[in-house]
């Protein structure tokens, strides 16, 4: 981990590169913490244990929605702009959309780290259009994101289940008696 003393901070973002990285620096901002492409989801989670917010950077967005669930509800993907670059990184996002300015860059980002969403709200997001609300329960990842979301607590539950119901048509009170029945059952076979 490079920058761990940063650990502590109020918000912490994960970079998956050197580039990425020192753009960030660039802008003054002391909270990056650089856990490379293949480092290991564990050292990343020991090393920001404190953070208040951990935001990662979507290079590999998979790899950052299952980084981002094990901080919990505190984890947060950064969504940046295709607009931005090709690959849409936080390197692209300096050169090409701040122009290389780093005032802008450093506004354009806490922005985006405000606004990051959680890795269930960009997997509910992430859903096909086309999903029919009766294939929910044979969809892979839907029965599991319900049973993640029961081991929540109440609001950060019902504001995700809120996202799903509106994606998906199917009643709020619905989602949450199957997000129960979920999580009873795994309980239960624990």
């Amino acid at each position: 981990m490079y920058n761990a003393g940063d650990a502590g901070q109020r918000s912490v973002t994960l970079c998956g590169g050197i580039p990425d990285t020192l753009s960030v620096l660039v802008v003054g901002l002391r909270t990056p913490t650089r856990a490379g492409s293949t480092a290991p989801a564990s050292g990343s989670r020991r090393g920001c244990r404190c953070s208040g917010r951990p935001a990662l950077d979507c290079d590999a967005t998979d790899r950052a929605i299952a980084l981002a669930r094990t901080f919990g509800t505190r984890g947060r993907v950064l969504i940046l702009p295709e607009d931005f670059g090709p690959k849409g990184d936080l390197n692209d996002w300096l050169r090409v959309g701040a122009k290389g300015d780093p005032g802008a860059f450093r506004s354009v980002l806490e922005r985006a780290l405000a606004a990051s969403p959680t890795p269930w709200a960009l997997q509910i997001e992430r859903l096909p259009p086309d999903l029919a609300p009766w294939d929910l329960e044979d969809h892979p990842g839907v029965r599991d994101l319900l049973c993640e979301l029961g081991h929540q607590g109440a609001l950060s539950r019902d504001a995700h289940l809120r996202l799903l119901a509106e994606r998906c048509g199917i009643a709020l009170a619905t989602l949450q008696e199957a997000a129960r029945e979920l999580l009873q059952g795994t309980d239960a076979e624990l």
